[in-house]
């Protein structure tokens, strides 16, 4: 690997396997050590994985945690550090891993081996720091759940601090994934959790759990300025009305309490911030101690205070309008007068179709489409006229696409009326012209443009929305856009990171996928129906694509009337839909409505078949859902089912072993003396 690396590359994958073929079943501590080095190689130095990603992580992940005692006098000097350490390099060199690895963490922290609980604690602290946001958040809830537990429960104060660094690690790991995306979300849940699970023991300071509690909020408080500021928000109100009510009782924790946070985590940032939130400090605490001098006094310049600040608002959105209002002139017009070099040709066309610079049209779409709706878009028709001639004509994917979606962030900010309403309607007219001619070369352009304007209207209920959906269901038949069609019911349904979301000030309306959904569900199945068979599995994944972003209590509520469909999905060839069904026949199964109870043969079968499937996940998602139909009147199938689960009890996946044995578990019981 040292001078060989070019040529092992080149063997792709391939050698990846051949690695782990070599190594599967080792035993010997100085071949594991030469081989985790390899391994640590192979991941840190970014050779192809390919669809062996898990296998690699399999073969080494079995020694996970080291239980190695090295014999008196070894020869060979190897330790159990050395082997930790290597092997902590092999599972956290890269984030393809976290699925497999977080699983394996939690697992790993019920274990009553001390040694094995503070292994799998720094492996976690390790992990996080080459994680998303996107990486962690299905594990969330279980990993707070172990850590809180080590800290509240555990008698080793070695245990504790890397249960402390952990959670900081995590909390870090979701701050700085803000700025990228929409992981917000994912930062705020967690610290719903630390606090939910934390802030009520400081009530309680006569009990032992409130040093745990303050530990564990510390930690995370002290992860990013944003978690400092939502973990004190919500505790030191609370610490402070316990200081000043409980008079009875000692208030020395309190008070360490109140000094642990300030001390530890806001010293630094109150020192380095403006006074004025000092003075906002100040002065409310000045208001419950003197009201009257408060109204007299310093009402009036809270007025101005709050007139100035208005005048600051409208100073940055004249600001932002400037700014908008230079980038127009540059795309339209190739203005280039504002900028300071002057190597800029005098006249650019930056929005020509066919020329390289148009892929800059998606920094004008950064621009324009995160303006405030206050904020007027200079020259906006000819701007959305250029945006849709580059969308309809342009070769390149990321010009026209980029075009696509800043012509729906400013139609879906444009006031409603006439002028809105003539907009669309050319733009569909022009859309379906090239949809409908089945020769034209630039049927894809056109799909691209129609998909994203339906979003833009979709968000803010337009009437005109009717029409695009009606178009889009009506390609789900079409030859060539048949699939694209059925995914573009995903992108209607999903948030949007980089446009039309709430961030960007766009227009969007509650609960508009519930709407979307009980509009055109009939649709879907009437659809359905009609369509010839090779086109039906376009109708499944548009289903599965609208299903699957519904809140949980709306799919167990409306899902029963579209079991037929459900159940198709669960024999379409395409595994995406049929992991996305199982996903939502889950909840629809702990309360099943009598429909589903009339149809367990077709249910028992799809299920069945798919514990065999070649993907993992699907063979996990089916597992489960046979572990919750054992709650069913369902003992004719006992027999049958205890049968077809003994093969997933031997497969090769530890995560669908350990579903396999719960499943089989609730089956032998049904019936059984004792049992259900």
């Amino acid at each position: 690997m040292e001078t060989r690396e070019a040529e092992l590359k080149g063997l792709g994958a391939d050698f990846v396997f051949g690695f782990v073929q070599s190594m599967d079943g080792e035993r010997d501590p100085r071949n594991l050590l030469l081989a985790f080095q390899v391994a640590k190689n192979i991941i840190h130095r970014g050779y192809e994985l390919g669809s062996f990603t898990e296998e690699m992580f399999e073969v080494t992940s079995c020694y996970f945690p080291i239980d190695f005692a090295p014999p008196p006098n070894d020869p060979h000097g190897i330790t159990r550090e050395e082997l930790v350490v290597t092997l902590r390099d092999v599972l956290v060199g890269t984030p393809k891993f976290a699925e497999f690895l977080l699983p394996l963490i939690i697992e790993k922290l019920d274990s009553d081996v001390q040694s094995a609980k503070l292994d799998s604690l720094q492996t976690l602290t390790a992990c996080v720091t080459g994680y998303e946001h996107k990486d962690l958040a299905e594990f969330l809830g279980g990993l707070w759940a172990s850590l809180r537990r080590e800290v509240f429960q555990t008698a080793s104060e070695k245990i504790e601090s890397a249960s402390l660094a952990a959670v900081t690690a995590l909390t870090s790991c979701l701050s700085r994934s803000v700025l990228k995306s929409d992981s917000e979300d994912s930062l705020h849940s967690f610290l719903e959790l630390v606090l939910k699970g934390c802030k009520h023991h400081l009530c309680e300071p006569d009990l032992k759990l409130v040093w745990p509690s303050a530990k564990l909020l510390q930690a995370a408080c002290s992860a990013s300025n944003r978690a400092g500021h939502i973990i004190t928000s919500a505790v030191m109100p609370l610490l402070t009305e316990q200081y000043h009510s409980r008079t009875e009782v000692t208030t020395d924790p309190l008070v360490s309490c109140i000094f642990y946070f300030f001390l530890n985590v806001n010293l630094v940032s109150l020192y380095l911030s403006s006074n004025s939130l000092a003075v906002v400090e100040c002065v409310g605490a000045l208001a419950e101690l003197y009201p009257a001098t408060f109204i007299a006094k310093l009402i009036p310049k809270l007025k101005t205070e709050i007139f100035s600040g208005n005048n600051k608002i409208q100073k940055k959105y004249m600001l932002a309008g400037q700014t908008a209002s230079r980038a127009v002139s540059l795309f339209l017009d190739g203005d280039v007068s504002f900028l300071p070099d002057n190597s800029f040709p005098s006249h650019l066309q930056l929005l020509k179709v066919g020329i390289l610079s148009s892929q800059l049209v998606c920094l004008l779409m950064a621009c324009v489409c995160t303006l405030p709706r206050s904020v007027e878009v200079p020259q906006i028709d000819r701007l959305l006229s250029q945006l849709e001639e580059m969308s309809c004509t342009c070769s390149h994917q990321l010009s026209y696409s980029s075009a696509a979606k800043c012509f729906a962030g400013l139609v879906n900010k444009r006031p409603q009326g006439d002028s809105l309403d003539r907009l669309i309607q050319g733009t569909m007219a022009r859309v379906c012209s090239e949809l409908d001619s089945t020769s034209s070369p630039l049927r894809s352009q056109a799909f691209t443009l129609m998909i994203w304007v339906a979003k833009a209207l979709l968000l803010r209920y337009h009437p005109l929305i009717t029409t695009l959906t009606d178009k889009l269901f009506s390609l789900l038949t079409d030859d060539h856009l048949g699939l694209l069609a059925a995914d573009g019911f995903s992108l209607l349904m999903t948030d949007s990171v980089d446009i039309l979301n709430r961030s960007c000030h766009a227009d969007v309306r509650i609960m508009y996928r519930q709407r979307f959904f009980s509009e055109n569900s009939p649709k879907l199945v009437q659809g359905f129906n009609a369509a010839r068979q090779e086109k039906k599995p376009n109708y499944l994944k548009a289903l599965s694509n609208i299903v699957e972003k519904l809140p949980k209590q709306v799919q167990v509520t409306e899902l029963p009337a579209l079991l037929s469909l459900l159940l198709e999905a669960l024999s379409c060839p395409d595994q995406g839909v049929q992991l996305s069904t199982l996903s939502c026949l889950q909840p629809v199964l702990v309360d099943p409505p009598p429909a589903l109870i009339q149809q367990l043969e077709a249910l028992f079968s799809r299920l069945l078949a798919l514990t065999s499937s070649p993907s993992m996940n699907m063979r996990i998602a089916s597992l489960r859902c046979i572990k919750t139909i054992s709650h069913f009147p369902v003992l004719p199938f006992r027999a049958r089912v205890l049968r077809a689960l003994a093969r997933p009890l031997d497969d090769r996946k530890r995560l669908v072993r350990q579903e396999a044995v719960q499943a089989r578990a609730e089956w032998f019981l049904l019936g059984s003396p004792g049992g259900r």
